[in-house]
């Protein structure tokens, strides 16, 4: 475990928010704490697990490393969401840039990237650290996928018309530092998409510590709106658009089966409701009032499109 000064504004001064276990993978013997910077209000984890550590936090099990799309047994309406969803953030990517060359950073298993192969203007190229993800996005999805951080990749200055990061930046151990990086191998007119969890959301709000925007130990920071503007701003981006249109049903799920287990609600009452909640025509019902939700950056996550500032 490290302790550590505030990645935005250096400040070594916290308050404490939440002490919480792993709610994902049920361990209630890991313990996270969460703190807010008491100068910039940017909120972490501190302690928090070293880069050797956090291996033991994302298992083979880990959501983000499965496979929903090729598995056979997902229903078909399920499918169909998932690649909705998949579809829907390549038209963010599309709708500022035509095509070129595209790094999903953090893309796990390759869903975001092989929904892109439909378009063929765009070179596609992923990184990813877990190397049984990165071998399954080039084995089944046929990817170019780098195995290992971003850092440690070395692309060439100047080199991506597109960057993208799908839930990744809230995982990171230096946030700042990778903006960097990114800044470095972007093109000058160049645009860089995200998402991250929303600390400003109602979800934040009504779920408390079971909130699955915290999903300790493997989000080492939650931005706002406010602290995400300024982590930009520090690091030579300008925001040209941010919103919370995509993802708010699923996330709301994992929060509502989090705040179940927090409270320990029976597992046979806990899988009737999710199954319920879980089925496409309810999200298809529910899908007005989620659009409304997401209204004036108060859903629980934050897409964001920002291009670079030259600088000084």
């Amino acid at each position: 475990m490290q302790t550590l000064m505030c990645n935005l504004c250096h400040s070594n001064d916290f308050e404490l928010l939440y002490k919480l276990p792993d709610l994902l993978l049920q361990r209630e013997q890991v313990i996270s704490t969460f703190v807010r910077c008491k100068q910039c209000g940017l909120v972490l984890q501190n302690p928090r697990p070293n880069i050797e550590e956090m291996s033991f936090h994302y298992p083979p099990e880990y959501d983000s490393y499965t496979t929903a799309l090729n598995n056979n047994q997902t229903p078909w309406l399920l499918q169909k969401a998932y690649r909705y969803g998949i579809e829907k953030r390549g038209r963010i990517v599309r709708n500022h840039k035509k095509s070129g060359r595209l790094l999903d950073i953090g893309c796990a298993t390759g869903v975001f990237l092989a929904g892109m192969k439909v378009h063929p203007e765009w070179e596609l190229i992923g990184v990813e650290i877990n190397k049984q993800a990165a071998e399954i996005a080039r084995e089944q999805n046929q990817l170019n996928v780098v195995h290992g951080t971003l850092e440690d990749a070395g692309f060439p200055s100047e080199f991506f018309d597109a960057v993208t990061m799908w839930d990744v930046l809230e995982h990171l151990h230096d946030p700042s530092s990778s903006l960097k990086e990114i800044h470095r191998i972007l093109k000058p007119d160049g645009v860089l998409v995200f998402r991250v969890p929303n600390l400003n959301s109602w979800d934040a709000k009504l779920f408390g510590a079971a909130w699955a925007g915290l999903d300790a130990p493997r989000h080492l920071y939650v931005f706002d709106p406010q602290t995400l503007s300024s982590l930009l701003a520090k690091n030579n981006f300008e925001i040209h658009k941010m919103g919370c249109n995509i993802g708010s049903y699923p996330t709301f799920l994992l929060s509502l089966r989090f705040w179940l287990l927090a409270k320990g609600i029976p597992e046979s009452i806990r899988m009737t409701v999710l199954k319920i909640l879980h089925h496409p025509i309810m999200r298809v019902i529910s899908s007005p009032l989620f659009f409304v939700y997401g209204l004036g950056l108060r859903g629980p996550l934050i897409t964001v499109v920002a291009t670079k500032r030259e600088v000084d």
